[in-house]
């Protein structure tokens, strides 16, 4: 075994493989996973894939020889090799070895990521006696592969790499001849699988919805018609936009009934950025084809949604063409249409202007962010308050969410937390009892936990250092356990998505507690900040202004 541990760890010789070597005893191997293995015998811990028939298994490790460095690095090659019943019968080193994948006849092929940084790979496939069929450098990123399972064909696929031939690539192999016989564009979007029917000389690819895609080993796809239709009824909106982009393509009642409904589909998505887009493609669908009124609640919707989403001047305008001869009005700010659309508060305030991004509100004030001064217009008014965006209240849901935090998830964001998204299952929290805790929070549990949270940065949680202890305590005493569990209530539903777009300044006095978002000249509202308040803020009914900023 020392020749052959030799062999895998003892040089630096930056070989793509090495021969054959004579089949080992059969090796005990440690499945830990899908995908993860030891095996003691060869000192290994790594990677696997199995052949369809189960006779061969593919090891591999990105990680240098003595297992010190992983990843991206300069040095260091990781090695592969292949199990036949568990018994070693080839083996070899890559740079930075992934996505391995093994056919019933041990022909294998591997994604080398290889050293250093740029956009570059190497797609590599062997024989089952180690001899190498192909090793094609590819001036892209490699995502993933797929093997046939008689070994006769394989697939890559490249990342966006700009400038290069290679770049979003699907790159489909002959491994008979070691010939690259098709490559195309993934207008069906990145695949999660790969089958191969090579009797017939077609390809699908897997998507995690289940969806398969065929194509013919030429690369065209067998039902391009049929898959538009499929993406279009799910409201995929770059398919949308691709057929309305066709120039050739007729527009009759049936296609705009069509792309409508899946427009639809699409406004129903969690995600606001893609709500938004879906109502402004189904304004402008709306607009060419007469219907203006309908049109311009698509973009009002779209704006309320997402106020960057790039149709204020057309919904203006329309607006205009749709009251001829109306009384004019006093036209609104940006911000006043902004809050108008959010249905929030609008107000102004007038604040002192220094050097950029410098503001005051006394002039005898230190000049200080936009927010700070505007904190200081509201604490002048008797509001307490602190100028945290949502560090503030996601420091108060995480104290509050523990009878005693331990220090192993001091650091962890609560988000990961309510989202299970940790590695051990002793950090596994079920939702319910975290919010159960935040209706049972007293001020001594929210004391000493967050001497655990603050106790890495002194005085702050190192993540959110704008906020202290008395923003802490006074937040709390202002809202109490009922509406703080309400309000974890709703940021556990989509812990990730409202961790972001919490106004500038949460603000107290006695039992009232409300919001303001400062906008100076130059900024403007973000979908993540109309999510938070149309999802948190407005439904459980607090005041939230949007204030904008004037030069006193």
């Amino acid at each position: 075994m020392k020749g052959l541990l030799d062999r895998l760890f003892g040089t630096n010789k930056a070989e793509v493989a090495l021969s054959a070597v004579e089949p080992s005893a059969q090796l005990q191997v440690r499945e830990f996973s899908e995908r993860l293995i030891t095996i003691d015998a060869l000192d290994f811990v790594g990677q696997f894939a199995k052949s369809p028939n189960g006779q061969f298994r593919l090891i591999w490790s990105d990680c240098n020889p003595e297992g010190t460095i992983g990843g991206n690095r300069a040095e260091g090659h990781g090695r592969w090799a292949l199990l036949e019943q568990d018994r070693l019968i080839c083996e070899g080193r890559l740079e930075r070895p992934q996505g391995g994948k093994v056919a019933n006849d041990g022909t294998l092929i591997l994604n080398d990521w290889m050293f250093g940084e740029g956009l570059k790979g190497r797609f590599v496939a062997f024989r089952r006696d180690g001899t190498a069929i192909m090793a094609l450098n590819i001036a892209a990123n490699l995502i993933s592969n797929g093997l046939s399972n008689d070994g006769t064909f394989a697939i890559c696929q490249t990342a966006n790499a700009p400038g290069s031939p290679d770049s979003c690539l699907y790159m489909l192999f002959d491994l008979t001849t070691a010939a690259e016989i098709a490559r195309w564009e993934p207008e069906t979007g990145w695949a999660d699988g790969y089958e191969f029917d090579t009797a017939a000389r077609q390809l699908f690819l897997i998507r995690r919805d289940a969806e398969r895609i065929g194509y013919r080993f030429d690369g065209t796809m067998i039902d391009r018609d049929g898959w538009q239709t499929h993406r279009v009824a799910a409201g995929d909106l770059t398919v949308i936009r691709s057929l309305l982009g066709d120039a050739g393509q007729v527009r009759d009642a049936d296609f705009v009934a069509r792309i409508i409904a899946g427009l639809e589909r699409a406004a129903q998505d969690n995600d606001v950025y893609v709500r938004a887009r879906a109502l402004r493609i189904r304004g402008e669908l709306l607009e060419e084809t007469g219907d203006g009124a309908a049109a311009l609640v698509a973009y009002d919707e779209a704006l309320a949604l997402d106020p960057q989403v790039g149709v204020t001047r057309r919904a203006d305008k329309l607006r205009k063409a749709l009251s001829p001869g109306s009384t004019p009005v006093r036209k609104l700010s940006k911000f006043e249409r902004q809050a108008e659309r959010v249905g929030i508060v609008h107000e102004v305030i007038a604040l002192h202007c220094g050097e950029p991004k410098l503001w005051r509100y006394h002039p005898k004030d230190a000049w200080a962010s936009v927010e700070e001064a505007a904190l200081a217009h509201y604490v002048a008014q008797g509001w307490s308050g602190a100028a945290a965006e949502g560090g503030l209240m996601l420091t108060l849901i995480k104290a509050a969410s523990f009878a005693r935090l331990q220090p192993r998830n001091a650091d962890t964001y609560i988000e990961a937390l309510y989202a299970q998204n940790v590695a051990f299952d002793e950090d596994r929290f079920s939702r319910g009892a975290l919010i159960d805790a935040c209706g049972r929070a007293t001020t001594a549990q929210l004391s000493r936990n967050w001497a655990m949270i603050a106790a890495t940065a002194g005085e702050t949680p190192a993540f959110y250092p704008r906020v202290r202890w008395d923003h802490v305590s006074g937040l709390f005493d202002a809202l109490g356990t009922e509406r703080l569990a309400a309000i974890a209530r709703l940021f556990a539903d989509a812990p990730y998505d409202l961790r972001a777009g919490w106004p500038d300044l949460t603000l107290w006095r006695d039992r009232e507690v409300r919001f303001a978002e400062i906008k100076a000249p130059s900024d403007s509202m973000h979908a993540s900040q109309t999510r938070l308040i149309t999802t948190i803020l407005k439904p459980l009914g607090y005041q939230v202004t949007l204030a904008e900023v004037r030069p006193a």
